[in-house]
């Protein structure tokens, strides 16, 4: 079986796969320190024998950090040696505690750029504000890698920590961490055939950037938080948030820009420059996306504006309040654009429905 893993029930249900060469140096870290391969797979209940896996295997993004979790503890060496400055097991749990004072995601992401500054001995961390948007920010470019820092191994073993960093953020407060990403920005020069594993992220990706930057919006990391339950300040929340948001990415992942502009319609956002923005591609770019998919901005905004329309209509909404509602700046403009829509006001589609009884 060189292409499939031996224990199938235990794989994610996740479609976001990385190949066995993401796997290996972790494999090779744990025989460097007297760790058998095999063992170290039997134990993340991935697969019976290390020669099970090739070059050809593909392994969830999922199962990567059960192996490097797992590793961690093993070596202890939270890095899993990727820094020549190790991070005892614990170190995590350190960052998360000192977090749970915060009463903020913006202020607890400050915490944790300095702390991970302290342990790692540099100021490699940083969060920048900037009018609508907040900034995490980690440039790695004097980070004491135990490897080549200009490689496709630094470049994925950083877009690993951004993933960890935001499951960090979304296990401490979900409310305010789900659906507050905007952008990112990576070292890497270009996606390749290798990257599956960027597709975790819903929101464009900027590659050959000076630094890597995870970009949030800046209302939500300001809201008042809940404190955070002493169970979620741990590494291991932190995992468990990883697996359930790579499932759920792998399926956010097939979402179509008409689903994407359908989704902030449904959320009370009806402007082209106000989803733009949301999703941080300029208006030109929405449009050329929703003409490959044969569709337009305009009619799409007009068809969930007439079903809005006759839905609120037919619950017995008068006139006047559905045109408010529907972001109308007159009601007479209401009028005629249900109208052109289907063929009758507003008047006479509620009246042809009750007479219809």
């Amino acid at each position: 079986m060189a292409d499939t893993l031996i224990k199938e029930d235990t794989i994610a249900k996740s479609s976001i796969d990385v190949p066995f060469q993401r796997v290996r140096p972790l494999l090779d870290q744990g025989k460097n320190a007297g760790i058998d391969p095999a063992l170290l797979l039997q134990e993340t209940a991935l697969s019976e024998s290390a020669s099970d896996l090739t070059s050809e295997t593909s392994v969830s993004l999922a199962d990567y950090y059960r192996i490097q979790n797992r590793l961690a503890v093993l070596i202890g060496d939270e890095t899993c040696h990727l820094s020549e400055r190790q991070l005892i097991p614990g170190s995590t749990d350190f960052v998360l505690r000192h977090v749970g004072e915060s009463t903020s995601l913006q202020q607890a992401m400050r915490v944790i750029a300095e702390s991970y500054n302290l342990l790692h001995g540099g100021a490699f961390n940083r969060v920048e504000a900037a009018g609508t948007h907040i900034d995490y920010i980690i440039d790695d470019r004097a980070f004491p890698y135990t490897f080549e820092p200009e490689s496709d191994q630094a470049y994925f073993a950083m877009e690993s920590t951004l993933i960890f960093l935001h499951c960090m953020l979304v296990t401490i407060c979900p409310q305010n961490a789900e659906g507050a990403l905007t952008a990112l920005s990576l070292r890497r020069p270009a996606r390749d055939s290798s990257c599956n594993h960027l597709s975790y992220w819903q929101v464009p990706v900027r590659f050959g950037q000076p630094v890597y930057a995870v970009r949030f919006k800046a209302h939500a990391m300001a809201k008042a938080m809940p404190r955070p339950a002493a169970t979620h300040l741990s590494a291991r929340a932190v995992y468990e948030t990883i697996q359930s948001a790579v499932e759920r990415s792998a399926l956010n992942s097939i979402k179509t820009m008409q689903a994407l502009v359908e989704d902030h319609f449904h959320q009370g956002i009806y402007e082209q420059h106000e989803i733009a923005a949301e999703l941080d591609i300029s208006v030109a770019t929405l449009r050329r996306r929703l003409a490959e998919e044969g569709v337009s901005f305009r009619d799409l905004r007009e068809d969930i504006l007439n079903k809005q329309a006759q839905a609120l209509l037919r619950d017995g909404r008068s006139v006047s309040e559905v045109a408010e509602q529907l972001g109308f700046a007159e009601f007479r403009s209401f009028v005629r654009a249900f109208k052109n829509w289907n063929g009758v006001t507003p008047t006479a589609f509620v009246a042809g429905r009750d007479s219809a009884r």
